[in-house]
């Protein structure tokens, strides 16, 4: 199966500091809760198979398809379940694809439609189902860092999800805390806030 060609970027990310860090905002409001975003009806059918769309999509395909019918990456209650386990009707399928590289894809199980995760558009046209990473600076030597998973919080009776990233590495190393709401078949950003410390 293709991966990725994550090696050189990261070592990039690892050997060199970003010329300029630009001072992003930040708000001072609560952050929304899972709460706020409830959802109604929890689908209990059997999936749709999925509609493979896209090359990438057709490229991990046995991730997607596993994903659906056997519940293989996809969690819920911190195990491994088949089912949606997000928004009430959708199955949220992640598999890891070299460290610190995790992929994504949402899947409609009432249609069958892929979804791609948030902040998908700041990855390459053919790399749209990878998560973005955190990227943790070393404590003694501010100009190296390293890039780490990112963390994803998402709850099968909310619309809300919740993403701890860095979005654009090569731009600056500010990670946030983003919220975002699913609407519509669409991400819809409602919050973010600077990460002040990252813990590998």
């Amino acid at each position: 199966m293709r991966m990725p060609n994550l090696v050189i970027t990261f070592a990039a990310i690892v050997l060199l500091a970003p010329a300029q860090t630009p001072q992003s905002a930040t708000t001072t409001e609560a952050p929304p809760k899972f709460e706020d975003f409830q959802v109604s009806e929890i689908f209990s059918g059997t999936p749709a198979t999925p509609q493979l769309a896209t090359t990438e999509e057709r490229t991990y395909r046995t991730r997607i398809r596993d994903g659906v019918a056997k519940g293989i990456g996809v969690l819920r209650n911190g195990s491994e379940q088949p089912g949606p386990n997000f928004a009430g009707h959708y199955i949220v399928v992640q598999w890891p694809c070299g460290s610190p590289c995790e992929m994504m894809a949402i899947v409609d199980a009432k249609t069958g439609h892929i979804f791609f995760p948030p902040l998908s558009e700041k990855q390459p046209a053919d790399q749209r189902l990878m998560l973005p990473v955190l990227i943790l600076p070393f404590r003694d030597e501010p100009k190296h860092a390293m890039p780490i998973h990112s963390e994803i919080a998402f709850r099968l009776d909310s619309r809300l999800m919740i993403v701890k990233a860095c979005p654009d590495p090569a731009q600056s190393w500010d990670n946030y805390t983003y919220h975002f709401a699913w609407q519509d078949n669409a991400w819809h950003q409602i919050y973010k806030r600077r990460l002040d410390k990252v813990e590998p």
